[in-house]
């Protein structure tokens, strides 16, 4: 298995600072490649997001270089690099809040990463926050996340409309997330099949609250992005279409198609 990878990321129209961070490493293993990327959003109005958001994508890839290396020399399963991702994340919460504290500083961010491992032939999805994956196929786009959100809550109870959430005062309000001092944060994970030919589109809400889902279903349908300079451009037409929409949010979006 192989792949092809872009991504867009910038601050945006109004602030100053991007606080989203993003990552893809990858690595032969078997004659295949094993693929880990994310996207981190570092949470808006503290002091030190980009911070929170920079330092997990560090980690992370650092723990896909080490901790992960070592497990697959012993062919550990998809349900042990589970528990061993959790247990990093965790650990990540505990540093960010310890030098929060230290610093007198407020520092949170989401976090949505996708490890695919062909030797195992399963995906592996860890969640947190309301950044958020998609399977684009040319049939149909699907979402893989839940949002952790004060609307997004209230979506999944039928209390609210997805319609309604997007115009709603409170979507920026996260339940959970990486850091802002909790100390019982809780991550989704997934462990499920993928199919070559589809695309992965991670993103931070900035990146898809303006858009419908016509704009991702029809400029990122696998057969529209044959090859990386394609993938490049139809994340700049739709980063390009959000700006013009007034978003004010950071908007940052990482793609990956399997073939």
């Amino acid at each position: 298995m192989k792949y092809l990878c872009s991504y867009v990321t910038t601050a945006g129209a109004v602030r100053k600072v991007n606080q989203d961070s993003l990552f893809i490493i990858s690595a032969e293993y078997q004659e295949n490649e094993i693929i880990f990327a994310g996207v981190c959003d570092g949470v808006g109005g503290l002091s030190a997001g980009e911070t929170a958001s920079s330092y997990v994508c560090k980690r992370l890839t650092e723990w896909f270089s080490t901790t992960l290396a070592d497990m697959l020399k012993s062919s550990r399963s998809a349900l042990e690099i589970r528990s061993s991702l959790d247990e990093k994340l965790h650990e990540l919460n505990d540093k960010i809040n310890a030098y929060a504290d230290a610093n007198s500083m407020d520092m949170a961010t989401t976090c949505t990463a996708l490890l695919i491992i062909p030797s195992l032939g399963k995906m592996l999805v860890a969640h947190v926050g309301d950044t958020r994956l998609y399977r684009i196929t040319d049939e149909n786009v699907t979402l893989l996340t839940s949002d952790h959100s004060v609307v997004g809550k209230e979506v999944r109870e039928g209390r609210l409309t997805e319609e309604m959430a997007e115009k709603d005062k409170r979507q920026n309000q996260l339940t959970n997330c990486i850091g802002a001092g909790m100390d019982d944060t809780s991550y989704d994970y997934s462990i499920t099949d993928y199919s070559t030919g589809d695309c992965y589109m991670l993103c931070s809400d900035g990146f898809r609250k303006k858009l419908k889902p016509d704009d991702i279903a029809k400029t990122l349908a696998p057969s529209a992005n044959n090859d990386e300079d394609a993938m490049k451009a139809n994340l700049e037409m739709l980063r390009d279409k959000v700006l013009s929409l007034g978003e004010k949010d950071n908007i940052s979006a990482l793609m990956i198609k399997l073939y």
